[in-house]
Formats: C-alpha cells, structure tokens, sequence
C-alpha cells in the first residue's frame, strides 16, 4: 500500500530535498577534483602555505562530495521505493555528517593558536626563501596573486610593522638581497596600487623617491607616506577580510546546519509513515 495524504507530502518533500543534495554534491565534488588538476591561483596559493594543508582541503572537499551524492541517492531512493533501510542509513550519514561539523569547528576553534601560528610559519618561510627565486615561480606568482587581490604587502601587521611592507628589506629576503641594479627595489609591483602606472616608481621606491615609504621606515609617518604602497601584511588584511564577513559565514554555517536537522526530521517522519509489507500480506 502506498502512501496518502501528509505522508506523501513528506515522500516528494524529501524527493526534492534530495535532488537539492545531489546537485550541491556534485558541486561539492567538481570543486575538490578541479582544485587538484588545474593550475590555477588555488594551487598557486599551496606553494605559500605548503602542499600538506592544500592537499588535505582538496581531498576533504572530494570527500565530503563524494559523501553528499551517497547520502543523496540514499534519500531520494529510500524517500520514492518507501525501503526503511535506505532512510534509515540516510539518517545516520546525515547525523555524522552533522556532528562532524560541528566537531570540526570546536577542533579549530581550541586550536587556533596553533592553526594560526603554522599559517604564519608558512607565509614567512615561502617569501624569506622562495619569493624571487630562480625555480621558486609558482611561489612567486603565488604571492603576487594574493597581495594584488588583498591590496596586501608582506606576512603581517599594519603600516608601522617590519614584517609588513618592510618585510622583504628588515627579513633580507633573496629577492631583495639578489637585486644588481643600483637603486633597490624595497617591494615588489604587487604590492603597489596602479603597478603598470608611471607612478610605480614611486611605489617601489626607485630613484628619486628614497625619502618616503617604502625606501623610509618603519615607523611611517605623514612625510614618508606612500599612498601607491598597500602596507597591511597578508595574514592582517586576510584576517580583516573574514572578520568583517563573518556574518555571512556564520549565516552559511546555520543554513547547512538546518538543512541538515530537516533533512533528518523528513526522514524520521517518513519512516513512520511507511507502514510494514508483512502488515498487508
């Protein structure tokens, strides 16, 4: 006997809800493939941070996708053949699911200290040692790719930190060391505002611009200030980035969280609605 009434309103309820699933699974899923095949400024960023935290994202999110269309075909067949046992394994991998989540946050959250001090490893050790190097290209364009789109410059801090602006002069990067032409460069082109303008001089601090930023301090004052120059560090104008869009993210998290929570409500419900084979035999 099929169902009627609210329980088939439950059965193709969960039918769409399940197809909503499947399409972010396959999303999900051709985000983790696509960020481990094609070189882009994803993989470009892993030469900063190391390969080890790139890796592990890539084939958690491969993962997760792969999980996601399981769960999906679960509850869609469960939800349309009315078997139990599918809604039932649904339920469970949802629930999981659900606690692994908020598993993970509490993880990152305890240790964020340590989370942020690897991250901030990893920025200085890429550009103390990599950044201009001969066979160092994907870490170079790299950080010209997050300092252009952050409008950052260097590891972190704001306008007066050495390890900012300043960091490739005050940390003797290679590429400032390497430098043969009489007058240095302190920064490189990404981190100027308007890089291919006739001011760029200006921003680098070339000849004829020795007496402001970045040829002038740390601490910057207004005589020195440059304002071609993006002085905020990566890791700070990264940070200020997320901070100032947490909402948004929090939003995201409360979204999923609920779908999740719904997506188990329908199932139990349904569940209870099916009604037995052997009670109609």
């Amino acid at each position: 006997m099929g169902l009627t009434g609210c329980g088939k309103f439950l059965k193709y309820s969960m039918s769409i809800f399940n197809i909503i699933i499947l399409i972010a699974g396959c999303g999900i899923l051709g985000f983790g493939v696509y960020s481990r095949t094609n070189e882009s400024h994803l993989t470009r960023i892993s030469a900063i941070l190391g390969s080890f935290y790139y890796d592990s994202l890539s084939w958690a999110l491969i993962a997760i996708g792969s999980v996601v269309i399981v769960l999906a075909f679960l509850g869609c067949c469960g939800a349309i053949k009315e078997v139990k046992c599918m809604l039932g394994m649904f339920f469970v991998l949802l629930l999981v699911m659900l606690l692994g989540m908020v598993a993970g946050g509490i993880t990152i959250y305890v240790f964020r200290d340590n989370i942020n001090e690897a991250i901030l490893d990893g920025l200085s050790h890429s550009l103390n040692t990599s950044y201009g190097m001969s066979g160092k290209k994907s870490v170079t364009e790299a950080w010209d790719v997050v300092q252009s789109i952050f409008k950052c410059c260097g590891v972190q801090g704001g306008i007066n930190s050495t390890t900012s602006w300043a960091y490739y002069r005050h940390m003797n990067t290679p590429w400032f060391l390497n430098q043969t032409a009489e007058y240095k460069e302190y920064v490189p082109d990404s981190c100027c505002a308007n890089a291919n303008d006739i001011n760029r001089t200006k921003c680098v601090g070339g000849q004829g611009f020795q007496n402001i930023a970045p040829a002038m301090g740390p601490p910057v004052t207004s005589v020195y200030f440059n304002d071609l120059l993006f002085v905020d560090g990566c890791y700070s104008a990264i940070s200020d980035f997320l901070a100032e869009n947490v909402n948004i993210v929090a939003a995201i998290v409360s979204v999923v969280g609920a779908l999740m929570i719904l997506g188990m409500t329908f199932a139990v419900c349904l569940c209870r609605r099916i009604q037995d084979d052997f009670l109609y035999d």
